[in-house]
Protein backbone atom coordinates (compact mmCIF):
# COMPACT_ATOMS: atom_id res chain seq x y z
CA UNK A 1 0.00 0.00 0.00
CA UNK A 2 2.86 2.35 0.81
CA UNK A 3 4.34 1.86 -2.69
CA UNK A 4 0.96 2.64 -4.26
CA UNK A 5 0.66 5.83 -2.20
CA UNK A 6 4.14 6.95 -3.23
CA UNK A 7 3.41 6.24 -6.91
CA UNK A 8 0.18 8.23 -6.66
CA UNK A 9 1.95 11.20 -5.07
CA UNK A 10 4.60 11.21 -7.81
CA UNK A 11 1.98 11.04 -10.56
CA UNK A 12 0.02 13.91 -9.06
CA UNK A 13 3.18 16.01 -8.72
CA UNK A 14 3.89 15.85 -12.45
CA UNK A 15 2.77 18.96 -14.28
CA UNK A 16 2.23 17.02 -17.49
CA UNK A 17 -0.04 13.99 -17.32
CA UNK A 18 1.31 10.80 -18.84
CA UNK A 19 -1.03 8.68 -20.90
CA UNK A 20 -1.30 6.87 -24.20
CA UNK A 21 -3.01 8.66 -27.11
CA UNK A 22 -5.32 6.31 -29.04
CA UNK A 23 -5.78 6.75 -32.78
CA UNK A 24 -9.24 5.21 -32.74
CA UNK A 25 -12.60 5.61 -31.05
CA UNK A 26 -12.50 5.13 -27.30
CA UNK A 27 -15.37 3.60 -25.35
CA UNK A 28 -15.32 3.98 -21.57
CA UNK A 29 -17.83 1.78 -19.75
CA UNK A 30 -18.63 2.85 -16.20
CA UNK A 31 -20.39 0.58 -13.71
CA UNK A 32 -22.97 3.01 -12.28
CA UNK A 33 -23.64 1.04 -9.09
CA UNK A 34 -19.95 1.34 -8.22
CA UNK A 35 -19.51 4.90 -9.50
CA UNK A 36 -22.53 6.06 -7.48
CA UNK A 37 -21.50 4.23 -4.30
CA UNK A 38 -20.69 7.45 -2.45
CA UNK A 39 -24.26 8.67 -2.87
CA UNK A 40 -25.62 6.26 -0.27
CA UNK A 41 -23.15 6.56 2.62
CA UNK A 42 -25.82 7.18 5.23
CA UNK A 43 -27.17 3.65 4.66
CA UNK A 44 -23.76 2.03 5.13
CA UNK A 45 -22.62 0.41 8.39
CA UNK A 46 -20.26 2.58 10.47
CA UNK A 47 -17.19 0.47 9.65
CA UNK A 48 -17.73 0.88 5.89
CA UNK A 49 -18.17 4.64 6.31
CA UNK A 50 -14.84 4.75 8.19
CA UNK A 51 -13.20 2.81 5.36
CA UNK A 52 -14.69 5.28 2.85
CA UNK A 53 -13.16 8.17 4.78
CA UNK A 54 -9.75 6.47 4.75
CA UNK A 55 -10.01 5.93 0.97
CA UNK A 56 -10.16 9.68 0.37
CA UNK A 57 -6.42 10.05 1.02
CA UNK A 58 -5.60 7.34 -1.54
CA UNK A 59 -7.73 8.24 -4.53
CA UNK A 60 -6.86 10.63 -7.34
CA UNK A 61 -10.28 12.27 -7.03
CA UNK A 62 -10.87 15.52 -5.09
CA UNK A 63 -10.10 15.34 -1.36
CA UNK A 64 -13.77 15.18 -0.36
CA UNK A 65 -14.40 12.06 -2.48
CA UNK A 66 -13.66 8.41 -1.87
CA UNK A 67 -14.37 7.55 -5.51
CA UNK A 68 -11.51 6.44 -7.72
CA UNK A 69 -12.75 8.80 -10.45
CA UNK A 70 -15.37 11.52 -10.43
CA UNK A 71 -17.73 12.15 -13.34
CA UNK A 72 -15.57 15.11 -14.41
CA UNK A 73 -12.45 12.91 -14.37
CA UNK A 74 -14.20 10.28 -16.49
CA UNK A 75 -15.14 12.93 -19.06
CA UNK A 76 -11.45 13.83 -19.20
CA UNK A 77 -10.74 10.57 -20.99
CA UNK A 78 -11.76 12.31 -24.22
CA UNK A 79 -8.21 13.70 -24.28
CA UNK A 80 -6.87 10.14 -24.62
CA UNK A 81 -7.99 9.72 -28.23
CA UNK A 82 -7.83 11.36 -31.61
CA UNK A 83 -11.06 9.52 -32.47
CA UNK A 84 -14.51 9.83 -30.96
CA UNK A 85 -15.01 9.33 -27.23
CA UNK A 86 -18.03 7.50 -25.82
CA UNK A 87 -18.86 7.34 -22.12
CA UNK A 88 -21.32 4.52 -21.41
CA UNK A 89 -22.94 4.34 -17.98
CA UNK A 90 -23.95 0.72 -17.38
CA UNK A 91 -26.54 -0.05 -14.69
CA UNK A 92 -24.45 -2.68 -12.93
CA UNK A 93 -21.57 -3.00 -10.47
CA UNK A 94 -17.85 -3.27 -11.15
CA UNK A 95 -17.70 -7.06 -10.87
CA UNK A 96 -20.73 -7.70 -13.12
CA UNK A 97 -20.06 -5.25 -15.93
CA UNK A 98 -18.30 -7.92 -18.00
CA UNK A 99 -21.63 -9.74 -18.23
CA UNK A 100 -23.52 -6.68 -19.45
CA UNK A 101 -25.14 -6.99 -22.88
CA UNK A 102 -24.17 -3.38 -23.65
CA UNK A 103 -20.53 -4.14 -22.88
CA UNK A 104 -20.53 -7.28 -25.03
CA UNK A 105 -22.24 -5.49 -27.93
CA UNK A 106 -19.69 -2.67 -27.90
CA UNK A 107 -16.67 -4.96 -27.62
CA UNK A 108 -17.79 -7.43 -30.28
CA UNK A 109 -18.94 -4.68 -32.66
CA UNK A 110 -15.57 -2.93 -32.40
CA UNK A 111 -13.62 -6.18 -32.76
CA UNK A 112 -15.72 -7.27 -35.72
CA UNK A 113 -15.18 -3.92 -37.44
CA UNK A 114 -11.45 -4.15 -36.81
CA UNK A 115 -11.44 -7.60 -38.45
CA UNK A 116 -13.55 -6.41 -41.41
CA UNK A 117 -16.64 -8.27 -40.25
CA UNK A 118 -20.12 -7.03 -39.39
CA UNK A 119 -21.77 -7.63 -36.03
Amino acid sequence: LRLFEEHLRRCQARAERIYHKFNCDLHLLVAKHTADSGDHLEAWPAELRKEWERRKALTASPQDSGLLWTQEMLQGWDKWTDGDFFLHEVQTDHMSIKNSKLMRDIVFKELAGWCGMSY
